[in-house]
């Protein structure tokens, strides 16, 4: 086997590792997202959410996935202004949440 060879296959492995790692990621922030929009969570699990959508903004990218980059990214987008105390989410705000984190899921189905 060539070193190019040796090289598509440990990319390969750690893309298929990325991709069984990211869903149970999306799993904890569906968590994350339900317990807040129940007010069972405070401003840490909030900032929590918006570094975990930053972490997977950046690395869905490196990995090929620039679907569930963009994704990502407008998810953190929508719940920067509540990290920053400049809006405080109500209920059609969680509902567009739920609905970014589906989008994000099933960009990550996709593939």
């Amino acid at each position: 086997m060539s070193d190019a060879d040796e090289l598509a296959a440990a990319l390969a492995k750690l893309s298929a590792e990325y991709r069984v790692t990211l869903a149970l990621r999306l799993d904890a922030l569906d968590a994350i997202a339900v317990a807040l929009s129940a007010e069972q969570a405070g401003t840490h699990s909030l900032r929590e959410l918006r570094r975990a959508l930053h972490s997977i903004s950046g690395s869905a990218k490196t990995f090929g996935l620039p679907t569930v980059s963009e994704a990502a990214r407008a998810g953190e987008a929508l719940i920067a202004p509540w990290c920053e105390g400049r809006e405080t989410p109500q209920a059609e705000d969680w509902a567009a949440l739920k609905d970014l984190l589906s989008a994000l899921r099933k960009a990550a189905k996709a593939g």
